[in-house]
């Protein structure tokens, strides 16, 4: 009988306990067994065992070098990491972090120390990048130390962060002008992504069987990017193409916006269900090469030089500047909160700000007098009939 917490009461009365010490060299787990004559009593050894093996652990590395216990924790951490969070990790520790504190020991990381790897950073690097670094460093000395002895509080200023771009009413204009004369999938999935804020890594995993004509929506199910290899041998390529799960895991259903329901109807019969929508074939498109694809439309266009992603701006705010529930964009942009959607996708055009600035009135010096007035009228009146029936 299992009780939890890997706990269990064994066929001969006794009860059994596991610690999990790793994996054997043949990749079968590794475990410790404690026994007692209670569930109490073996519950109490666990707990005693993992605290000692916790603090010899703990002792090894806080002497070890801070690349070594880095290097330590990506490759404990690696298994529950997709392969490209595991190399944006290793490629920021080192690039901006191991150059300054390589030659440290991980008892010598104090707070001055953090503070002065700040001072460098923030000069070079944008907010998001600065979160990375910060994950990073306290994910290594919580699993060296079991605590962090600093506080990582660099962050950007609010007056250094660059605002995201939107399109204008003007941009938005000339691109579906544009896009209303192409008949090609790189087009179609263009103004999808404009009228969905789908991601582009998962634009281009997406194949017709996640189209759904019939229930109105379009499912979002993968996502596609080029990482490093990370195992590569000397004859592999560098990179290699990698197709996981969305972003933070989150598979999700986007209703179809009514002027790509024609759109997506003309097309969808034409090709079979494992196709990918934008090539039209079992290769899908990548990243980078639409991205060529929306750079080239753009100048056509004559619009500003613009990122992909600033589709998927515009498609937020336009959401919120149209009435739409904010939970509702948040759920179709796959966010975890609704906090996330408001910080960092929702920019209200100046437009949008200057019809709303219209809603906000003061009251009026003669209309408040007329009101005065017309109230002390009403109750002279109410007075004198209130006399009259008394009389």
């Amino acid at each position: 009988m299992r009780t939890g917490q890997n706990i269990y009461k064994r066929r001969d009365g006794r009860w059994e306990a596991r610690v999990f010490l790793g994996k054997k060299a043949n990749g079968r787990p590794n475990f410790k067994y404690l026994y007692a004559s209670t569930y109490r009593e073996v519950l109490l050894q666990k707990n005693n065992y993992e605290k000692t093996i916790s603090l010899k652990n703990t002792q090894v590395l806080s002497n070890a070098l801070f690349s070594d216990a880095a290097y330590s924790w990506l490759l404990n951490s690696a298994r529950r990491w997709k392969p490209a969070t595991y190399m944006k990790y290793k490629n920021c520790l080192d690039k901006y972090i191991l150059p300054q504190w390589k030659k440290l020991y991980v008892r010598e990381i104090q707070q001055g120390t953090y503070d002065r790897l700040m001072e460098v950073l923030l000069q070079q690097l944008s907010g998001s990048s600065i979160q990375t670094i910060n994950t990073i460093i306290s994910g290594i000395l919580k699993y060296t130390l079991n605590c962090l002895p600093v506080k990582c509080t660099g962050k950007v200023s609010e007056h250094a962060k660059r605002p995201l771009d939107i399109l204008s009413d003007n941009e938005s204009c000339k691109l579906l002008t544009y896009l209303d004369h192409r008949n090609d999938l790189i087009s179609i999935g263009i103004r999808l992504t404009l009228f969905s804020g789908i991601r582009l890594g998962e634009l281009c995993a997406l194949t017709w069987a996640d189209v759904d004509l019939e229930e109105q929506v379009i499912h979002i199910r993968h996502t596609l990017q080029r990482i490093q290899n990370r195992n590569r041998l000397p004859e592999d390529p560098k990179t290699v193409l990698y197709i996981g799960s969305p972003k933070n895991k989150r598979e999700r259903s986007i209703p179809l916006h009514p002027q790509m329901i024609p759109i997506l109807t003309k097309y969808k019969s034409r090709y079979p269900a494992s196709y990918y929508l934008l090539s039209g074939t079992l290769s899908p498109v990548e990243p980078r090469k639409m991205t060529r694809h929306f750079k080239k439309i753009i100048k056509s266009c004559d619009i500003r030089d613009l990122h992909f992603h600033t589709l998927r701006h515009t498609f937020a705010t336009r959401c919120v500047e149209s009435g739409m529930q904010i939970k509702a964009l948040s759920e179709m942009l796959g966010h975890s909160t609704v906090k996330i959607t408001m910080d960092r996708y929702v920019h209200l055009s100046m437009s949008f700000k200057q019809s709303q600035i219209t809603i906000l009135q003061f009251p009026d010096l003669k209309e408040k007098n007329r009101q005065n007035l017309s109230q002390t009228d009403q109750e002279v009146r109410e007075n004198g009939e209130d006399t009259e029936d008394l009389s």
